[in-house]
């Protein structure tokens, strides 16, 4: 989490985790099994931009179980900072973002892991309000 951290500038670790959510939830209909799919992961290359899909701020917030309000502030601050981008559908991480190194390593690291926190911590009953 510490990489996650520095690649926000210093944020707090909540807007790292928004942030590797919208990335999440851009490329989720991406199946393992869709040999595209799994061509990006063997070359390490982002998912290109046109075959991302956007997240509204909503479904995001029901995503993480997290206040709407909250998930819209930090939304605006991860735009704000370039991390972000609003399109006509929701909320976007373009492709070219991801290649920067410290941005591609903390994600990479973490979304996994990220992943199987949620996970534990639903399945434990815990609660993100």
């Amino acid at each position: 989490m510490d990489l996650l951290t520095r690649a926000f500038s210093g944020s707090d670790i909540l807007r790292g985790v928004i942030f590797v959510a919208i990335v999440d939830a851009n490329t989720r209909h991406l199946r393992p099994s869709d040999p595209v799919a799994r061509s990006f992961s063997a070359t390490r290359d982002s998912v290109p931009d046109e075959m991302r899909r956007p997240i509204s701020v909503h479904a995001l917030a029901l995503d993480l179980t997290l206040p709407y309000e909250t998930t819209r502030r930090h939304v605006n601050a991860l735009i704000e900072q370039g991390l972000a981008e609003r399109v006509e559908s929701g909320i976007l991480v373009r492709a070219e973002l991801l290649n920067n190194d410290i941005v591609a390593a903390s994600h990479r690291k973490n979304v996994e892991n990220l992943h199987a926190l949620f996970s534990d911590l639903r399945d434990g009953g815990f609660n993100f309000s």
